[in-house]
């Protein structure tokens, strides 16, 4: 049978054909009448899906399943196909997947806007945290899909988005709503920050100021980052509308996460990079978020280099870090990715056909002490 030719959901399509067998007599008590792997196989859908099908026809009382073997017709199963069917219980949790701790960054206000508006609505929220291993995030993604949730916000560690597995909740109408990054991927709801426009309001400004030599720091492989690749974006394309070259040299990636021992360690790559930038001519840095940012002047520190009288640091992100060591830094605004985020998802939670949306949300310039005109030469 070809389910793509029909209107309906795949789970239903399947319960109807099995009503068909059973009312046409096409089955023996005694034996088993289908298994999630045989259907899974027989309508090349997936065990979500199959699972799906025969747990409303056990829920009306057709089927039960043995542990291990498979599912059985009940003897009275014809008699209760003339009762009508009840509706399905409607789960009211929202699972939150996101790569690090609630706390880190200004996370807490998204999850704490979406979480009072779920609640709000009637909805519940689980939290589950990967701890920055791609591993625990498929993981978690595989542990999400047996549970029954009515919808999930991703927050991808990169830009591999584990889309097979995501499309799971899609076919099974779970709706699914990706934060900070982005993907290309035209059925998924996506909310982020207007990335591009804060890397291009940094360059303004710099450039604004005097700097002619901006370098671009991350520790975030640009072809695995969507978020860093439109900083990057903004970044280069307000350098060109100035009238300024961007050198190959002026673009570094230390590609591991950086910490406060790598800094003071006898061969930090971390502080090589910059120490590089820096002789190099480069009299400002953009990095990749607050973290890096406050890490960069640590080095600077570490190296006798001057914050920011002989290099100028931009973060990212507007943190309890960037206020903490006074740097400069784009705001975003989370509250608002939180009230965007819930408002997507209790729209498609309760019309699955409603339009699927990506919203970037404004962000703005902070100007701090971490930055300043270029030394005199």
């Amino acid at each position: 049978m070809n389910l793509t030719d029909n209107q309906k959901p795949k789970y239903e399509i399947i319960t109807d054909d099995l009503l068909a067998r059973i009312k046409n007599n096409d089955f023996s008590y005694d034996t088993v009448f289908c298994t999630e792997k045989q259907i899974s196989e027989q309508y090349h859908v997936s065990r979500i899906t199959a699972k799906r099908a025969l747990t409303d026809l056990e829920a009306r009382g057709v089927l039960y399943r043995k542990r291990g073997v498979g599912s059985f017709v009940a003897r009275n199963a014809l008699n209760n196909l003339s009762a009508p069917a009840p509706s399905p219980s409607e789960s009211k949790m929202v699972s939150f997947l996101i790569p690090f701790d609630v706390t880190k960054g200004n996370m807490f206000d998204v999850i704490k806007t979406v979480n009072d508006q779920l609640n709000a609505n009637g909805y519940l929220m689980s939290i589950y945290i990967s701890d920055i291993s791609s591993v625990k995030e498929t993981a978690n993604i595989r542990l999400l899909l047996t549970q029954n949730i009515s919808g999930l916000i991703y927050y991808p560690m990169r830009d591999k988005i584990n889309l097979n597995l995501l499309n799971n909740f899609v076919f099974a109408h779970i709706p699914v709503v990706l934060i900070d990054k982005t993907a290309d991927c035209p059925y998924i709801h996506n909310v982020t920050s207007d990335n591009y426009e804060g890397g291009r309001l940094l360059a303004e400004y710099l450039t604004g100021i005097g700097h002619r030599r901006i370098g671009f720091l991350t520790t975030a492989p640009i072809e695995e980052t969507s978020t860093v690749r439109k900083r990057f974006g903004g970044y280069f394309q307000q350098m060109s509308l100035s009238g300024i070259t961007i050198h190959q040299s002026d673009y570094v990636c230390v590609p591991y996460e950086v910490t406060e021992d790598d800094i003071f360690s006898e061969h930090s790559l971390f502080c090589d990079a910059i120490k590089h930038l820096y002789a190099n001519g480069v009299t400002a840095l953009l990095t990749e978020n607050d973290r890096v940012a406050q890490l960069a002047i640590l080095a600077c520190r570490r190296m006798n280099i001057r914050v920011p009288e002989d290099l100028s640091i931009c973060g990212f992100d507007d943190s309890d870090i960037a206020k903490e060591h006074n740097i400069t830094s784009i705001k975003q605004n989370f509250q608002t990715i939180g009230e965007e985020v819930s408002r997507i998802l209790l729209t498609a939670m309760s019309s699955p056909a409603a339009p699927i949306q990506n919203v970037s949300v404004p962000v703005e310039l902070v100007v701090r002490g971490s930055t300043g005109t270029p030394p005199k030469d």
